[in-house]
């Protein structure tokens, strides 16, 4: 029996989905929409994969004459631990790849159906939401290139800063939550006002960026998810926090971290734009 013979009927194929994901870093994490686990090897690599059955969806896969366009979203419960993990800042680029099979087709035939690349995770409500772009999108835009302007181009903790957050984070408790983003955090007055501003709150491996510090009072520019349902359980919650960067080479910026070198901005950049002033 061939793949095309079940897949004329959804009833009678009963489909079912695999689900890779490999950031070339970790062990590649493989799930399937199953409910029970998938033995296969579709990436033939010699020897089956065990595909552990996930609540995991995924939205219908369109191709459209728009190649920008052509992304497939797919949906987690909020309370699925890989997926937490996606909605953390990543270096690595995390690759997706999504077979289809059949239940009821003995030779056990896949198809590829979507590969591409994850996005951004997004949490929303119950669910985390996570965008996977074409593989084919990259072919269609302009290669890195370096910023040129007087604030330093590069993200804090990120590469080209190269800074590692590990060796500046400090153990915190959040004692008290206003609106999802006002934290109360004592140990961040014993910093100078704005010291953690543009620094990070990390919760549960998951990282919120700082918009505002005054005394022990932290404003986060997004929620973290679980940390205001934490704190409203216990009372406190147990955080990590890191100092900002207003990226510059001053004493909020690269003095403050002894980073000069790695700094990224091009400070002494003439005020003429070469491209609307003519050579006289």
């Amino acid at each position: 029996m061939s793949y095309d013979t079940p897949d004329r009927s959804v009833d009678n194929g009963k489909p079912y989905f695999l689900y890779l994901f490999n950031n070339g870093v970790a062990e590649p994490t493989r799930l399937t929409s199953s409910a029970a686990p998938i033995f296969a090897d579709p990436e033939a690599t010699g020897s089956d994969k065990t595909w552990k059955p996930s609540p995991i969806m995924h939205a219908d896969i369109e191709q459209t004459g728009n190649i920008e366009r052509n992304s497939v979203e797919l949906t987690f419960p909020l309370s699925d631990p890989y997926a937490r993990t996606l909605l953390k800042p990543a270096s690595e680029i995390t690759t997706v790849t999504i077979w289809r099979g059949h239940h009821t087709d003995p030779d056990g035939e896949l198809r590829v159906r979507w590969k591409g690349r994850v996005v951004d995770g997004i949490s929303a409500k119950q669910i985390i939401k996570v965008p996977v772009e074409s593989a084919y999108t990259s072919m269609r835009r302009p290669g890195c290139r370096a910023r040129y302007m007087r604030t330093c181009r590069h993200a804090l903790y990120f590469p080209g800063c190269n800074l590692n957050v590990d060796d500046w984070v400090i153990p915190a408790t959040v004692s008290a939550m206003t609106g999802g983003l006002g934290l109360t955090v004592a140990e961040a007055a014993a910093e100078a006002d704005g010291f953690y501003k543009a620094g990070l709150v990390i919760y549960d491996g998951i990282y919120g960026w700082v918009g505002g510090h005054t005394g022990n009072q932290l404003t986060l520019i997004g929620e973290i998810p679980g940390l205001a349902d934490q704190v409203a359980a216990a009372g406190t919650a147990p955080v990590l926090i890191a100092p900002g960067c207003d990226l510059t080479d001053g004493p909020n910026g690269c003095l403050k971290f002894a980073n000069w070198l790695n700094y990224g901005g091009y400070k002494y950049m003439s005020d003429s734009n070469p491209f609307s002033q003519s050579i006289t």
